[in-house]
């Protein structure tokens, strides 16, 4: 009988070890806090190297790489005098689109935001090129 509640308790161990790897294994880069990154962002292109100074170098697996951005008004840039920048870790990363600044003509940007880097991939058929998302539903959440 002891053999018998012996083996029952390790499988028991058994499946909640199995479980927990199975959960681990799936779930390389989770999102806790279910936040949803849908604003883009403009002009990442330029900055390739920053990003990959804060994400890491390209492999063959996408990046999602969550992080904090600063999103502040540029009010001396010499192409818009209404721009807004995106900035991680202290490094430019992008703007806003022009016309999505327009809407903030005005107020002083000054905000640090839920953020996350993707794209970034390089495998034997194609290369991506980075991307920045915010967590804002709009401009107005810079306020």
């Amino acid at each position: 009988m002891e053999i018998v509640i012996a083996v029952i308790v390790g499988v028991i161990i058994w499946y909640v070890l199995k479980a927990k790897k199975e959960a681990s294994e799936t779930s390389i880069n989770p999102n806790l806090n279910n936040i949803s990154y849908a604003y883009n962002i403009v002009g990442e292109q330029s900055y390739q190297n920053n990003l990959k100074k804060i994400a890491g170098p390209k492999e063959e697996e996408s990046k999602f790489f969550e992080c904090q951005a600063k999103v502040s008004s540029d009010p001396f840039n010499q192409y818009d005098k209404n721009a807004v920048k995106v900035e991680i870790n202290g490094l430019l990363v992008g703007y806003l689109s022009r016309g999505e600044a327009t809407k903030l003509t005005g107020k002083v940007i000054n905000k640090i935001v839920p953020a996350v880097i993707d794209g970034g991939w390089k495998d034997a058929d194609s290369t991506g090129s980075y991307g920045v998302k915010l967590a804002i539903n709009n401009v107005y959440d810079l306020v």
